[in-house]
């Protein structure tokens, strides 16, 4: 039989093996083609070339995947190979060369791409439409994209994949050609080596982990460069992240393993000891599954609180259905006749007054405001815009941002979506007149359709907005709301021609006004496809390690079933090794989702608490059926059934 019938036969007989392998695989083509499909679509293209964050999160999510793939399909590999090393030691028993087993198994791990191939390529193509249905809706794109087939996707996907698999291939030939047969034969009771101790790594990891954290807590406070910072805490966390699994925590194992209360109670003794002799060879995917968690969950809240975001956004940017400015009562009053007249009724007029001052930061360098320019307004025209608005809170928002005599509150324009900005405490010159800032924050007063919408807006006491305005002009600004103001624009028309200028004084509120928050659409979409990639990943890369141990620990359990170990002991033991290999990296992947999730807080300076909630107990679900279902084939391995 030559290489390429047996390569076959073998890859057929081991299918219900390499089950959960080839579904992964083919999940991730399926996925990886959507990705890749994405940037080659003429008409999402066209559709979102305003939009360059689609482009990049794409390929940005493209570029995740193929990492993650390749760190998954590398461990699943390994634990395969491991699996079958007492077959590989038969065949060289049979007299078959190692060569020629090497060339076998490169061939089958070649056959078994191609079937995740040829299968994840077609049905890739299929959900495609979908996909793009699926996204459009994320992004509130109402236009029908066609199914089409991205040849220039499709040839990208198989490079990648062809690419992974032939170094794969040749992985396989060479770990098997260079294998001796009494290394195969007794491979199950090969003995990791003892890991070492070394207390300056343990406690450096602890130490960076918890630096990163606070460098992501002072990004707004410290006005610190945000992609700069960022990439500066990812790699503090997951440097710290290797060393504290590979130092820090088998410095805690040693110390449980010395104290007896502990170790010796039930079966603790054979799991705490399985894996703390076991860390050597596990601590990296310990370190890779906590980073993995922590991507499922911080991936799964951030599309979860950026959808929210851009709902309660839109407001910012449109509060009103059209608006104008003028302070003219005549004119006032046409625009209400003819909104009375028209298919639409009056909702209600919201007049504010503000004024235009320069303003310059005492004790900052650092510009906020565009040619220190900015709108000054009262607090009385504040609670008087949220309370017509109906806005959320707004009593407690108002009684925390009132200003005290020479106090001032800071509110971002409605332009800007998030800001490092932090002003809190700081002296400000208003006109020239110094106040200090009380507080900072976004709220809706004039949206992001007129000429102002890029500048900021200084809250101050009454009285003292009332001596400041003497000095300068005060502009009266009109905010209308209508009924079916999407289908308005014949009555604004018309409102243009009453209010004079109107083409340059009046304001709408039309749909391109929120484009920002369709970039924020897709990244809810391809978040929560990531989030299941990444789960996909965490839960196969702790399939196949845990399993793999299983396999070495088949022996030793075997030994402590014939000297009368029960079921239910082997069960209880194996079920707190893999509750501590399970527990550990989920509860630092949560730590970092966490301190991930209060960075960007301090971005968008909003909270998303209750969609890390969401995050958090959805993964913590899954993980759980997960557990059982594993604890349960580990126990049916080991006790040889």
């Amino acid at each position: 039989m030559n290489s390429f019938k047996l390569a076959y036969k073998l890859l057929k007989n081991n299918m219900k093996i390499y089950g959960l392998y080839l579904t992964v695989l083919i999940v991730t083509v399926v996925t990886y083609y959507n990705f890749a499909s994405i940037g080659y679509n003429d008409i999402f293209v066209e559709l979102t070339k305003r939009l360059q964050s689609a482009k990049v999160a794409s390929y940005t999510c493209g570029f995740v995947l193929i990492l993650v793939v390749i760190f998954f399909m590398w461990h699943a590999n390994s634990f395969f190979l491991k699996q079958r090393q007492k077959e590989t030691g038969l065949y060289m028993l049979m007299g078959i060369s190692s060569s020629k087993i090497g060339k076998v198994f490169a061939i089958e791990s070649i056959f078994l791409g191609s079937l995740a191939l040829g299968i994840g390529l077609p049905v890739g193509i299929l959900f495609s439409k979908l996909f793009f249905m699926l996204l459009s809706k994320a992004m509130y794109v109402k236009v029908q994209i066609p199914l089409t087939i991205s040849l220039k996707a499709v040839v990208q996907l198989m490079i990648v994949f062809i690419t992974v698999f032939i170094v794969l291939s040749i992985k396989n030939y060479r770990v098997v050609k260079k294998s001796q047969l009494i290394d195969m034969l007794n491979a199950a009771k090969m003995k990791s080596p003892t890991h070492q101790l070394s207390y300056t790594k343990g406690f450096l990891g602890v130490l960076l982990i918890i630096g990163g954290y606070i460098l992501g807590s002072k990004i707004r406070q410290e006005e610190l460069d945000l992609l700069l910072t960022s990439m500066s805490t990812l790699i503090l966390v997951c440097i710290g992240t290797y060393l504290f699994f590979g130092s820090f925590l088998s410095i805690v194992l040693n110390k449980i393993i010395k104290c007896k209360n502990i170790t010796y109670k039930n079966v603790r003794m054979i799991s705490i000891n399985n894996i703390f002799f076991r860390l050597n060879i596990n601590y990296r995917t310990l370190a890779m599954t906590a980073i993995l968690a922590a991507s499922t969950v911080t991936a799964f809240s951030v599309s979860l609180s950026f959808k929210q975001f851009a709902n309660d956004n839109v407001i910012m940017e449109a509060p009103y259905s059209l608006s104008y400015i003028s302070d003219d009562i005549n004119i006032r009053n046409k625009v209400i006749d003819t909104i009375k007249k028209s298919k639409h009724e009056l909702e209600g007029v919201n007049d504010i007054k503000f004024c235009i001052s320069d303003v310059e930061y005492i004790n900052k360098d650092k510009k906020v405001d565009y040619n220190n320019q900015a709108i000054i307004t009262s607090y009385s025209q504040i609670e008087k815009t949220l309370t017509f608005l109906s806005y959320k809170n707004n009593e407690k928002i108002l009684e925390k941002i009132k200003p005290k005599k020479d106090e001032v509150t800071f509110i971002l324009n409605a332009k800007t979506i998030t800001s490092p900005i932090f002003v809190r405490g700081e002296m400000v010159k208003v006109n020239n007149k110094s106040f200090t800032i009380r507080e900072d924050i976004k709220v809706p007063f004039i949206g992001s359709a007129t000429s102002l919408a890029g500048t900021n807006i200084y809250v101050l006491d009454d009285s003292q907005y009332k001596e400041l305005k003497k000095d300068l002009k005060e502009i009266n600004f009109n905010g209308v709301k209508i009924t079916d103001k999407d289908d308005s624009e014949e009555l604004i028309k018309d409102i243009i021609n009453i209010v004079p200028d109107g083409s340059k004084n009046v304001n709408t509120r039309v749909k391109e006004y929120v484009w920002e928050y369709y970039a924020l659409g897709i990244f809810f979409f391809l978040g929560l496809i990531m989030s299941i990639v990444f789960v996909l990943a965490t839960f196969s890369t702790l399939y196949f390690k845990i399993m793999g141990n299983a396999l070495m620990d088949r022996n030793q359990y075997t030994m402590l079933k014939n000297i009368g170990m029960s079921k239910k002991e082997v069960a209880k033991s194996v079920n707190l090794q893999i509750s501590i290999e399970f527990i550990l990296p989920v509860i630092v992947g949560i730590f970092h989702s966490i301190a991930a999730m209060n960075m960007l807080e301090e971005i968008m300076n909003v909270t998303f608490t209750l969609q890390l909630m969401w995050g958090i107990g959805l993964f913590l679900i899954v993980i759980v059926i997960f557990y059982l279902g594993l604890s349960k084939n580990y126990t049916k391995l080991v006790y040889g059934e």
